[in-house]
This record gives structure tokens, sequence and C-alpha cells, in this order.
């Protein structure tokens, strides 16, 4: 896992935004959960999961995550 992605998702997180894995997808990271997962165990950070879903092109449901910091922009 690089550095600069997990640098990348605790920029975002810190700035107040949201992510799910089709934001990180856009921005190269496939692996959105795992970096989630240091996050949250190596560096502390308190990240709420939120279970979302929505309708896909093919009229089926499908759920996914929406990760965001808890109590939002840490400065």
């Amino acid at each position: 896992m690089d550095n600069s992605q997990i640098s990348l998702v605790r920029e975002k997180l810190t700035n107040g935004e949201r992510i799910t894995s089709m934001d990180a997808f856009k921005l190269g990271i496939t692996r959105l959960a795992a970096i989630i997962h240091v996050l949250r165990h190596n560096e502390g950070m308190d990240i709420l999961t939120n279970k979302c879903h929505t309708t896909n092109r093919y009229g089926h449901t499908t759920n996914f995550a929406e990760y965001v910091l808890k109590g939002g922009a840490k400065k």
C-alpha cells in the first residue's frame, strides 16, 4: 500500500470530506477499506462508516460504504 494513497485519504477526511470506494477509484485507489483500516488502527483516526445504497444501471439495489471522520474536519 502506497503511503501517498494513505496521505490522500487522510487529507480528504481531515478536510471534512466524505469518501466512497468510487471516489477513491477515481483517484487511483482500489483498496479503500484497507487504507481506512490503517488510518483507524495505526493512526487512531475515529472514522465512521455510513452504510449507503443506490440503484445500479441494471435496476438492482447495490450497497456501499461511505467513510467520514467523526466530528468533521480536524484543523
